[in-house]
């Protein structure tokens, strides 16, 4: 008899223990910064950027505006993934986790995505302008739907908004169309790539200048003749024609690569050799659309 009273005495305190996670995390949630409302009633476009892949990246900004947003859109591959929501959705969990600790962030994390409309955005990777523009206006208006019910709407962007991101494009037909836009900055690829590797991007008076992985071969060669740290992001398009003007311009040794940053097979290579030997033992892992080259100016360019 007694045994079963300190049982019922036990579950009791547990479910006391979890009523009081409860009214934190619902405590939490209300006292969330207030976003306020547009003159016109209707919802205000969020360009919220979740860094470049590990969750951790994710700012409390980013985090505040996800957990205030009804909608939550964000880019899908062809493949039908969303990395971009997969790191938001991580970070979420990780967050509750550290605030409610690990059982009440289970339900809370269940819950609180239940609650929200989750839509991929289709952008398809080619150069045919009028097909980019297509894809932004469809985003757009669909975005537009939600807004003129006077919901928020958070697109969620890999890296930094502000650099080569999807999102500026429909950011700007929103706003056109006269629609209250804001962005959350992030953490970007190039920086999180830097720290990895252990290194600075600049020093001194050394510029950085960032090459788009959409740039051609006579484009890239033209930057790196340029004094200053030069990023080359997302090279896998021109990645054997820029290997050799990195090596024909004496960068071989002052060129290390991030590959997958902060992603699943992240890998780094200090220069260019180890990534050449990597590329032709594992081809398959090694080149990646994520590859990020940082060339450090030798003492030739200085």
């Amino acid at each position: 008899m007694a045994e079963h009273k300190h049982d019922h005495a036990h579950e009791h305190h547990g479910h006391t223990h979890s009523h009081a996670h409860e009214h934190n995390h619902a405590a939490y949630v209300s006292n969330l910064p207030k976003f306020h409302k547009t003159e016109t009633g209707k919802g205000t476009f969020y360009g919220v950027s979740v860094g470049p892949g590990d969750c951790g990246h994710l700012t409390l900004n980013a985090v505040q505006t996800i957990m205030h947003c009804p909608v939550i859109m964000a880019p899908q591959t062809k493949n039908g993934g969303m990395v971009a929501w997969d790191i938001a959705k991580a970070g979420i969990s990780r967050f509750l986790e550290l605030s409610f600790g690990s059982r009440m962030a289970e339900a809370s994390d269940e819950s609180f995505w239940a609650a929200k409309t989750i839509l991929p955005l289709n952008f398809p990777m080619t150069k045919v302008e009028s097909v980019q523009k297509a894809s932004h206006r469809n985003a757009a208006e669909t975005i537009e739907g939600y807004l003129d019910k006077g919901l928020d709407v958070a697109m969620l962007n890999l890296g930094d908004v502000s650099v080569y991101s999807t999102c500026q494009y429909v950011a700007d037909l929103l706003k056109a169309d006269g629609y209250e836009v804001k962005f959350v900055p992030g953490v970007t690829s190039f920086c999180a790539g830097a720290a990895a590797l252990g290194t600075s991007l600049t020093e001194a008076d050394t510029p950085v200048i960032i090459v788009p992985g959409a740039a051609d071969s006579e484009q890239v060669n033209r930057l790196l003749d340029e004094y200053g740290t030069k990023v080359l992001m997302k090279t896998v398009r021109t990645l054997p024609e820029t290997l050799e003007a990195l090596k024909e311009k004496g960068f071989a040794n002052s060129t290390s690569v991030v590959v997958n940053c902060g992603m699943p097979g992240e890998q780094m290579y200090p220069n260019l050799l180890e990534f050449e030997t990597a590329l032709l033992e594992a081809p398959e892992s090694t080149c990646s659309y994520f590859t990020i080259l940082i060339v450090k100016p030798t003492e030739e360019t200085t």
